[in-house]
């Protein structure tokens, strides 16, 4: 172990003897249905019907956590939560959810995958979640990916 490491570890040595910690996980209340009632409230609060929201996003999460468990069962250590999808940049614009996975949900599951082999994208990538789960990409959705693609150029 370097000193960097030795640092860390005191730290979170410290950390654990000074906090109680509780572990949330999103299918054990209260995460568990978080995503579903904060959408139903923010399609209400925008004039929609609550009770006819479209629920794509908390169906890619659940679909997400499937997969993860699956891959890993028993070990409920690395799962995502719904705090990515309870902001606007999923919500707002051409793209939104394109752009979110491509910037957060990818890269996290990039880094957990590190070094096993898996292909991230053909798993956990958006089009192949909508294709399983039988989800129609949005009219629009390309256009942002390749907005991004030519400003990065």
């Amino acid at each position: 172990m370097n000193t960097v490491d030795r640092s860390v570890a005191y730290m979170d040595a410290a950390m654990r003897r000074r906090f109680s910690f509780m572990e949330l996980h999103p299918d054990t209340p209260p995460v568990a249905g978080l995503l579903d009632s904060w959408l139903r409230k923010r399609t209400e609060e925008q004039g929609g019907d609550p009770d006819a929201y479209d629920d794509s996003h908390v169906r890619l999460l659940d679909e997400i956590n499937r997969l993860l468990a699956d891959g890993s069962p028993g070990d409920r250590s690395f799962r995502v939560g719904p705090s990515y999808f309870m902001q606007d940049l999923a919500h707002t614009g051409d793209g939104a959810l394109e752009r979110l996975w491509k910037t957060q949900i990818i890269p996290l599951l990039t880094e957990h995958h590190w070094g096993d082999g898996t292909d991230v994208e053909a798993v956990y990538g958006l089009p192949a979640l909508r294709a399983r789960l039988n989800i129609p990409p949005p009219a629009n959705a390309g256009s942002a990916d390749s907005a991004d693609d030519s400003a990065n150029q």
